[in-house]
């Protein structure tokens, strides 16, 4: 990573005091020879002006932090937990909303960067090259979380054997045939780390007819989507949804239904919402540890900041959470 740049370090490179470079950098009146070389030192090493540290300050006690959105049931959580950590050990939180977009995650890296914050989290939905790219250009750590991607600092769900235990779960319920309800693999931890899991587990216990379509993180778009498609003369031995919001949408469609859930098809999420448990049946599902998604996450950046060593990878485990959603062979 690049040293940053103080005020101080320019007016020392350009032989003169701090407070002309504040006045020059304010548009004060300033030597026209003097301003060309503090110019020119700016130029140089691509100083952007500090919007929060003191003029002095090599640390602005602040912690860039870069959301998807808050339309989620864990990120708000997580986001929760990190403020908590971070005001707890004297930083205070930039929060910058992306609305899911990769470009706008990468812009929000940039601009943090540029506001000088100490270092910054991004829960992402998604890592390119031109995250990495990003990254390797600024002087402040980056740590990021829910995705994992070569050579950058990641804390992530341990979505593939999270998969990996719901598809074993149903195979040994004796389903047949499995119907997967997913998101796009644009989000590789879910739409593939997870599937790929899910997939895997089925097929180690000899369950291969298994057929996705792909469908939102929103539960009346995930609603729409599934209304034509699961008809009652055609329905899988069992559905397996992305996500716990995504299996709500699948549960309203069962009201008008014949078929009873746990009973006649087995549902399964992931996520464990507080709902999840209220769902008649409740829902099996598998239980991600997000508190010590945010705690550790938190810990992390402020140990990057200070230049300690810290894991490339760091793994959350799950909880397989068992409930009635789901057929007993026997039944």
């Amino acid at each position: 990573m690049k040293e940053k740049l103080t005020i101080s370090d320019i007016a020392e490179l350009a032989g003169v005091a701090k407070s002309t470079v504040s006045r020059y950098l304010n548009g004060g009146s300033v030597k026209k020879e003097t301003a060309n070389r503090i110019q020119a030192i700016i130029s140089k090493h691509g100083y952007e002006p500090n919007l929060f540290a003191r003029l002095n300050a090599k640390s602005s006690k602040i912690i860039g932090l870069v959301v998807p959105g808050f339309n989620s049931v864990t990120t708000p959580r997580i986001v929760e937990v990190i403020v908590a950590y971070l005001k707890e050990n004297h930083y205070n939180p930039l929060i910058l909303h992306t609305d899911h977009s990769t470009e706008e995650e990468i812009r929000s890296i940039e601009r943090l960067s540029k506001m000088n914050v100490d270092g910054i989290l991004v829960i992402s939905t998604g890592i390119t090259k031109q995250h990495q790219k990003v990254v390797e250009s600024i002087s402040q750590p980056v740590l990021f979380i829910g995705q994992k991607y070569e050579g950058l600092k990641t804390v992530v769900n341990d979505d593939y054997n999270a998969g990996y235990a719901i598809g074993q779960l149903i195979a040994k319920s004796g389903a047949k045939s499995v119907l997967g309800v997913w998101v796009d693999e644009n989000d590789k931890a879910v739409g593939k780390e997870r599937k790929n899991g899910v997939v895997d587990g089925l097929a180690a216990s000899g369950v291969t007819n298994v057929e996705f379509v792909f469908s939102s993180y929103y539960y009346e778009e995930s609603v729409h989507i599934l209304e034509n498609f699961l008809e009652e003369d055609k329905l899988p031995d069992a559905i397996i949804c992305a996500t716990d919001r995504i299996a709500q949408s699948v549960y309203k469609l069962f009201l008008q239904s014949k078929k009873v859930i746990g009973k006649d098809v087995s549902v399964t999420g992931f996520g464990d919402y507080e709902t999840s448990e209220l769902l008649n049946p409740p829902l099996t599902t598998v239980k991600f540890d997000w508190y010590n998604t945010g705690r550790i996450s938190a810990e992390t950046i402020l140990q990057m900041i200070h230049d300690k060593p810290v894991s490339q990878l760091q793994i959350i485990p799950f909880e397989l959470i068992k409930r009635q959603s789901v057929v007993e062979k026997d039944s």
